[in-house]
């Protein structure tokens, strides 16, 4: 039986980031596992650094919070290769790390699709874990989610991990997403509960998609239901493969003793805070909340009332700049 695990990273400027998590993603516990790393940087920098880390050429004293899943730092040089796009068409690699250099940035899913691609042609996987570069994973947080799978009579199609926030560590972001087909908002279901007791308040609790910090799909699952929609360029493609997952008898779910630290929002800027939310989070949060309620829903003119009480919100908060960007989108 296939038992190896892609897991799969996507590098959007973030290099520090992105080595604090692959040091705390190499010693996870128990796992047979391959990391495709894609870069969708702009420049050549990110690159650079990740390469000057895994092959040992300089020593990286990583700032992190959580020492004893980071530290000590796994042993350079690592059996790593540096690859572009276009090689992993058509060529198979057996290092423990491949970094890929994506030839533009296409959004999330495009970026995460290059490594789900080459796992389905490669055919030798049972599992592809995707996960945000801003995180730090616990030493189990793999094991326990395939351990769950296991122990489930019902299909998972996307299993997602407790997210908790990074720089406030006893703090639940979310065990997955809800959504309203009222208002068309979505929220983080477990938001703001403490890690002690999250799990009375929430047992049981069944989730309408999975947060795309950490999503782990099996090889049937993605022969069956597909890679992610690159009608998105960010947000709500987690949310559509949910949909689709559904479509097809798939289960969405999460693991309780699965923790995954997340900074969120870190390489866009798409706080919760709206202060902090940059000014291409919310526009590209706005285009792709209309391509999937265009896509699953009917009732235009609901949609559009409630796009107008969110464009009135935006101008209370003297967003200005944002309105007819908003309108624009709208009308299109």
């Amino acid at each position: 039986m296939k038992n190896k695990i892609y897991i799969v990273l996507l590098n959007y400027k973030g290099w520090k980031d992105t080595i604090e998590c692959l040091e705390s993603v190499f010693k996870l516990e128990n796992v047979n596992f391959q990391i495709l790393l894609v870069d969708n940087s702009p420049t050549l920098e990110s690159l650079q650094k990740i390469e000057n880390w895994a092959s040992g050429e300089k020593n990286f004293e990583i700032e992190t919070q959580f020492t004893d899943l980071v530290y000590p730092l796994i042993k350079k040089p690592l059996e790593y290769i540096v690859v572009s796009e276009e090689q992993i068409k058509i060529q198979y690699f057996d290092h423990t790390l491949v970094v890929i250099k994506a030839v533009e940035n296409k959004g999330f899913s495009a970026g995460n699709n290059i490594a789900l691609n080459y796992a389905l042609n490669r055919d030798d996987f049972q599992f592809c874990w995707l996960l945000n570069n801003d995180t730090v994973v616990e030493k189990k947080s793999l094991i326990n989610q395939l351990d769950y799978i296991k122990g489930k009579a019902a299909k998972t199609g996307i299993l997602g991990s407790v997210l908790v926030d990074y720089f406030q560590p006893n703090i639940i972001q979310a065990i997955g997403g809800a959504l309203n087909t009222k208002t068309f908002l979505t929220n983080h279901v477990g938001e703001g509960l403490n890690t002690k007791n999250f799990e009375q308040k929430v047992k049981n609790r069944s989730i309408d998609y999975v947060v795309g910090a950490s999503m782990l799909v099996s090889r049937e699952f993605l022969k069956d239901v597909g890679i992610l929609s690159e009608d998105f360029f960010l947000y709500f493609e987690e949310l559509d493969w949910a949909y689709r997952a559904k479509s097809k008898s798939w289960e969405v779910d999460w693991c309780p003793n699965s923790l995954v630290y997340h900074k969120e929002g870190k390489s866009i800027g798409s706080s919760k805070n709206y202060k902090k939310r940059s000014f291409t989070a919310e526009i590209e949060s706005f285009k792709s909340r209309k391509i999937f309620f265009e896509k699953y829903f009917r009732n235009r003119i609901h949609f559009n009332f409630y796009s107008i009480l969110i464009i009135m919100n935006r101008v209370r908060r003297f967003q200005f700049r944002l309105i007819p960007y908003f309108i624009r989108i709208l009308i299109r």
